[in-house]
């Protein structure tokens, strides 16, 4: 038994190692997407986009004309004239409260997309992209 319980401490080095490598990875990779799109973008950042339960990883960038988030597995865009609504909220749509940054929230015809931007990012984006409602 206690040979065994030797066994498990490489395991959980290898597993703990592999968790930093991919998490360094991905800030890697979001850099990289933010790069790409830097020159021809008025602003890029990072956030999360909340998709249900789920808060994935996201490079975001904005046009005079287009939205664009991406990660290694989506990338995806809003055409700006397609947005009915921008709004800056503290919670989610489903009530769960931010509890550091804001929530952006686009509103497109039947589509809402939530993002999490972190605090020092949220005046940015607001200055690119304000609080908005048109009418309908």
């Amino acid at each position: 038994m206690l040979h065994s319980e030797w066994l498990l401490i490489p395991a959980a080095i290898v597993a703990f190692l592999s968790w930093a490598l991919w998490k360094r990875l991905g800030a890697d990779r979001m850099k990289a997407f933010n790069d790409a799109r830097r020159n021809s973008s008025r602003l890029v950042g990072t956030g999360e986009l909340v998709d249900g339960s789920r808060h994935m990883p996201v490079a975001l960038s904005i046009t005079d004309s287009t939205f664009f988030y991406e990660n290694a597995d989506l990338s995806a865009s809003l055409d700006l004239s397609s947005v009915e609504e921008v709004e800056y909220e503290n919670e989610l749509l489903t009530g769960q409260p931010v509890p550091t940054g804001k929530v952006m929230r686009l509103r497109c015809v039947n589509t809402v997309f939530e993002f999490v931007l972190e605090a020092a990012a949220v005046a940015k984006w607001q200055a690119v992209l304000p609080s908005v409602k048109l009418a309908g």
